[in-house]
């Protein structure tokens, strides 16, 4: 694939940006930033900022100040940030603040972006640079915008502090926001202590006068004013008209003199007002003063002169810079009143200004009004569309613009591709409106190929795209990065980082959108080492206070398992959105950290970042995974609170938690409450079921489903057949193995085999499993085997053990599971050569017993047991309590199964033994420390033995007590002395 770097030359600056090379000195550089300031074209500065980069000069102090200057009164103040922040303290100057500072004032409509532009002035004061009055220009203004009279008090006393009080500029500047915050008094005491006072300051005063109602002073200033010699202009005179007109609150003599002065100085002409206004106004737009377009807008419409359609064009585009949709229906109702609305240039303008302030549905009505409609009109409420979601309506607007006759262009064409990239028959459609394209010559243009790359490569036709891609004239970011996210899509990872490379290598900068799909790219190769190098480019570049790269850099982290890196990387990002938490609680989850999960999700409350659907679902599995049934229903409560329970995947989640840590009636109630069609909620219900041992209520739940017209898959029949092998249904096991081939067509798996070997194995039909097991299509597991060998245990069938163990051993010689299985074969039947042989072997290979422990939570503390543990702060309190539980249990007709103590020594030894099974040194503290009639939920890692399980149904009975106890296999509920599996596991 080709690299293409070539830039088009055209009569304008753009050529000059296009062909300035290393040998072109940096002040060829100013001209072009001058040129972008005054048309107001960003891209154009931004290309000239990255040829700057790419041509190997470092952009001074002078010329970084004019870069700021250019991205301000370009209208991006993030990239005009951006440069600041990356600018070394050293490299910065007086003109470099102000620059900045200018640069937040003109976000005139950005309450955000004043506030950050007072945290920069304070930052400004605490240095050693010196402020003056153009350091002070920009704050004012902020705090006109901030509307804060606080902060004007403020500013007014820091500069009396350094002596620019009574600076014309700041005096007269702290003379308007007192005027516009309606502070007559302090406002003219300003005034009046002002050596120097022009026309634009006398008319401020007035104004201020006029709009606080005190009309007779507002004429004794006038007076005065003409008595200075300066000579009042037509916004001194309209704003006395004003009163005159309006509020008839002056004589008619006074009236007649104003307007006989008006005539004289020749400002006085009913017939020309409206064009004196709409120039005023287009000023206001054009230096991006929004607000005083407003303020001037409402003296017009005071001043009672009629509007024309480009004062509403004019105030439309005010209102669309504003975002301020209350506004604009109050001007769309003056248009409909003065008849202009048909006018096809308002109308567009209406249109725009309803398609930014997102309403698309008064845009697209609008349209339909309007009597006379151009190609901007379909092109405005096509793009609406598209960007508003309703990509249908996009392209159906689009068939109805070809009808019409109209020929669309470039515009109308990338519009609607961007529709199509998220419609279900995209493809399709790209194709069409891609032959529309050629036919109608626009193909060529890097908009419509971008859109048709990005349209293809979503839906999977990368050969398409690629060929698009390949055949572009010039480099295009935007085209690149829609490749690079195909490439991922469809799962070329090495072609994405591919791209990356070539970019890199080609000294073209890369924007957030490539560093994202480049970390994203590494996730999917799990290549850490790329991810890195990608990583030490984010930083260099300053995109780690990005949220959006610096979050895909994270998800690469944790998706290569680097914890450390992703914590490291985590704990440095400054204000982290509900999409970068929920990224970090599952992939501590994905990474075996559930405890941190939980902690990192109580960081985030602390924070006041609301969760969402998905950080709830990640946290209930962490919650099942660590059987940590408090803070599950914890969890539970805040989905509640916070209106998530509608979720489906979320009442699933909790669903299966509730199951998975014991509390099966929970799940059974709340599972009944959702009214669900979802297979993945019943498959929840019978897996828990299983689990629990509650075959026929599973099978209950299994039939109710199909009922319903839900369909089983494969997982639904993982549930069922387990129900059935848990519970010795042997005869159901078959029918329902069956059933699912002859009815459902669904292959048995791995899973439904073991489970058809465990009913069998756990009913003794020993020589059947091994049977089944031999006809399978592929090769029996681990699982399988020790299912079988445990079984050998159980009917004492040493032949047919050595036999299984043998290919057990074959399989995971590592496992110890394998050893241990084999030598309590041989300790069942009291053969202890063969139990000491078995040992041997494990210690030849360098395999070591895993160790039997339980846990019980108390409090929100785990306590963890292993057998004859003394390592617990409460050890002797605990011993004390098994030696009477023990005793009163006996005293009932509990007798130990030294069976399982499977130990060559004297009877008595073997007897005390079982006696500190780490499950009874769990219980014996869990009745310790809860009150009476509280349920113990304790669980082991290991299957529990005969002995304990024998001992704990006595304990259920003679302390009243309901004991749930989760082993490796499933959950056991002991309740007066019977347990929930009938003494079958």
């Amino acid at each position: 694939m080709l690299l293409r770097l070539r830039v088009t030359p055209t009569a304008n600056p753009l050529t000059s940006c296009a062909h300035l090379t290393h040998s072109h000195s940096l002040p060829q550089w100013f001209s072009i930033l001058r040129h972008a300031i005054a048309v107001s074209d960003l891209p154009l500065g931004k290309r000239a900022h990255a040829r700057i980069l790419t041509s190997g000069h470092h952009p001074d102090r002078f010329l970084t100040n004019n870069l700021i200057t250019m991205y301000a009164k370009c209208g991006s103040l993030s990239s005009a940030r951006k440069l600041f922040d990356t600018t070394p303290h050293a490299n910065r100057d007086l003109v470099t603040w102000n620059a900045i500072l200018a640069a937040h004032a003109d976000a005139d409509a950005d309450a955000d972006a004043t506030h950050d532009g007072f945290n920069l002035f304070r930052l400004l004061r605490q240095s050693v640079v010196s402020t003056t009055r153009h350091t002070l220009a920009p704050v004012l203004k902020m705090c006109l915008l901030s509307g804060s009279p606080s902060a004007s008090d403020s500013l007014h006393g820091y500069a009396l502090k350094i002596g620019l009080q009574w600076d014309v500029f700041v005096a007269g500047a702290l003379v308007n926001i007192y005027a516009k915050f309606g502070r007559v008094r302090e406002a003219r005491l300003l005034f009046d202590g002002m050596a120097v006072r022009d026309v634009v300051l006398w008319n401020v005063i007035i104004k201020a006068y006029v709009d606080s109602c005190l009309h007779d002073e507002a004429f004794l200033l006038f007076s005065h004013f003409h008595r200075t010699g300066l000579r009042p202009d037509h916004v001194t005179l309209r704003t006395l008209a004003r009163v005159g007109k309006i509020q008839k609150t002056v004589s008619e003599s006074q009236f007649k003199q104003l307007r006989a002065y008006a005539t004289k100085l020749f400002l006085y002409d009913d017939d020309s007002d409206v064009i004196l206004w709409n120039k005023t106004l287009s000023r206001c737009l054009q230096r991006g003063k929004a607000w005083e377009a407003v303020d001037c807008f409402e003296d017009m419409i005071n001043s009672g002169v009629a509007c024309d359609s480009l004062t509403f064009v004019v105030m439309l585009s005010v209102v669309s810079s504003l975002n301020c949709l209350e506004m604009g229906k109050q001007i769309h109702g003056i248009v409909v009143r003065s008849g202009l609305d048909h006018v096809v240039h308002v109308g567009n303008s209406l249109i725009n200004m309803y398609v930014k302030a997102g309403c698309v549905s008064h845009a697209r009505l609008v349209f339909g009004l309007m009597n006379e409609v151009d190609l901007i009109s379909w092109n405005t409420v096509i793009s609406g569309c598209a960007l508003s979601g309703l990509e249908e309506c996009s392209v159906s607007m689009f068939v109805d613009l070809l009808h019409s006759g109209l020929l669309p262009d470039q515009f109308t064409i990338a519009s609607v591709l961007r529709a199509c990239s998220s419609l279900e028959e995209d493809c399709y459609v790209a194709a069409q409106i891609h032959a529309c394209a050629m036919k109608v010559g626009v193909v060529l243009d890097s908009f419509v190929s971008t859109a048709l790359i990005d349209v293809y490569s979503k839906s999977g036709k990368m050969e398409e795209a690629e060929f698009l891609f390949e055949n572009q004239d010039e480099f295009d970011l935007a085209s690149w990065n829609a490749m690079m996210h195909g490439y991922i899509v469809s799962g070329a990872f090495p072609k994405a980082l591919r791209l990356y490379m070539l970019i890199h290598e080609s000294g073209e900068s890369a924007d957030h959108i490539t560093l994202a799909n480049a970390a994203k790219a590494a996730e999917g190769l799990v290549g850490l080492e790329e991810g890195k190098q990608i990583h030490a480019v984010v930083v260099k570049r300053r995109f780690n206070l990005d949220l959006f790269v610096i979050s895909g850099v994270l998800d690469m982290y944790l998706k290569c398992g680097e914890m450390e890196s992703a914590h490291r990387v985590f704990s440095e990002i400054p204000l982290p959105d509900d999409v970068a938490w929920t990224t970090m609680i599952s992939g501590c989850l994905e990474n075996g950290q559930e405890e941190h999960a939980l902690f990192t999700y109580h960081q985030m409350r602390l924070c006041r970042v609301q969760p969402d659907e998905y950080t709830f679902a990640t946290l209930v599995k962490a919650c099942s995974l660590l059987t940590a049934l408090e803070q599950g229903r914890q969890i539970h409560a805040n989905i509640v609170k916070l209106n998530c329970a509608s979720d489906p995947f979320v009442m699933t989640s909790l669903v299966d938690m509730y199951a998975k840590c014991g509390n099966i009636e929970d799940a059974i109630s709340l599972f009944r409450r959702m009214n669900t069609t979802r297979i993945a909620s019943w498959n929840a219900m019978i897996v828990g079921l299983a689990q629990h041992g509650n075959a026929e209520e599973a099978l209950y739940f299994f039939e109710e489903m199909k009922s319903r017209g839900v369909t089983p898959d494969r997982v639904t029949f993982i549930g069922v057949l387990s129900a059935c092998s848990h519970s010795g249904l042997v005869t159901e096991t078959y029918e329902n193995f069956y059933s699912m081939q002859k009815s459902y067509g669904i292959a048995p798996e791995t899973e439904h085999y073991s489970c058809l070997v465990d009913a069998l194995s756990r009913a003794g039909r020993i020589q059947e499993a091994e049977k089944v097991i031999s006809s399978m299509p592929f090769e029996a597991s681990a699982s399988m085997y020790r299912t079988l060998l445990n079984a050998c245990r159980v009917q004492a069938d040493r032949g047919t053990g050595k036999r299984v163990a043998e290919k057990l051993l074959a399989l995971e010689p590592s496992d110890s599971a394998s050893y241990v299985l084999l030598s309590n074969v041989y300790a069942a039947a009291n053969q202890w050569e063969n139990v000491a042989s078995a040992r041997n072997m494990m210690r030849k290979v360098n395999v070591k017993k895993d160790p039997g422990f339980s846990w019980i939570d108390l409090k929100n503390k785990v306590h963890l047991f292993v057998a004859g543990d003394r390592s617990h702060e409460e050890t002797d309190v605990i011993y004390n309590k098994v030696e009477d539980v023990m005793k009163r249990i006996r005293e009932e007709g509990y007798v130990p199964d030294t069976e399982f103590a499977l130990l060559d020594v004297e009877e008595e030894d073997k007897e005390t033994s079982l006696y500190y099974h780490s499950e009874k040194l769990a219980i014996a503290y869990g009745l310790v420390k809860t009150p009476p009639s509280t349920i113990l939920r304790v669980i082991k890692n290991l299957r529990v033995c005969g002995d304990c399980h024998n001992a704990i149904k006595y304990i259920s009975k003679v302390f009243k007590r309901d004991v749930i106890l989760r082993d490796a296999n499933r959950f056991h509920h002991f309740r007066s002395g019977i347990c929930s599996c009938g003494d079958y596991w």
